[in-house]
């Protein structure tokens, strides 16, 4: 049986571990083996935890994507409120030119480049001054202005919710993900699979079809990794 590659990904090595644990847990031969019952134990303790890491990983990334959104659609705002203010015809320009002055103020602030939780901060008080009774009529007289200012809201409102998922994922994670690939493959290559090649050398049948699952488990994987390498060669 052949070990796994070490250049595997996190996401491989997640889904590889999870399969040899439903493996062993469908066989109840291989379930009678005390040494094997004590590593599969070790290995699930450390899937789970690279299952948790690689979500929390995948949920950065998210609020990362919600924050580039957030700031696709306060550039549109901006670009809009632009546009009226230059506008050659008065009565628009009249309109547009409150509405930029609040605009500008929080331009000025560098909004876009702040932290996510000062962002947050200058985009829930932007947004309240765009409410303010004084300017409804301005809002409401510029084709385009209110659709604009909602999708901030939106996009903050996205924001928020990703914020949350990610600090939910973040309160039971500890290490990353990338932490726990080599111990499981170490886990698997120096002891789950030389025990094995050991029982099915010396006939130990009741490890036969848990080997053979896993065999062609880590064959399958180990076949993408090499194509994958093949193509950056």
């Amino acid at each position: 049986m052949n070990k796994i590659k070490w250049v595997i990904r996190n996401t491989e090595i997640d889904t590889l571990s999870d399969s040899i644990i439903r493996f062993f847990k469908a066989d109840e031969e291989a379930q009678k083996d005390a040494f094997l019952c004590a590593a599969i134990a070790e290995l699930e303790e450390l899937s789970a935890k690279i299952t948790t890491a690689i979500l929390q990983d995948k949920k950065l990334s998210t609020l990362e994507s919600a924050d580039g959104a957030r700031n696709d659609a306060i550039r549109t705002l901006g670009t809009v409120l632009k546009g009226y203010a230059a506008l050659p015809i008065e009565s628009k320009a009249a309109l547009a030119l409150p509405l930029k002055a609040v605009y500008d103020k929080y331009a000025k602030s560098r909004i876009i480049k702040e932290s996510y939780a000062a962002k947050s901060s200058l985009i829930e008080s932007m947004l309240q001054d765009f409410a303010a009774g004084q300017l409804a009529e301005n809002i409401k007289g510029l084709e385009g202005v209110t659709e604009a200012i909602a999708a901030v809201r939106s996009a903050q409102d996205a924001f928020a919710d990703a914020n949350i998922e990610l600090l939910n994922a973040t309160a039971t994670k500890g290490a990353s993900a990338t932490s726990f690939n080599k111990p499981i493959v170490q886990l698997i290559n120096e002891k789950i699979i030389p025990y094995l090649n050991a029982m099915l050398l010396t006939g130990n049948a009741s490890c036969t079809d848990f080997a053979k699952n896993t065999e062609e488990e880590i064959r399958r994987i180990n076949e993408a990794i090499a194509k994958r390498s093949f193509r950056k060669s």
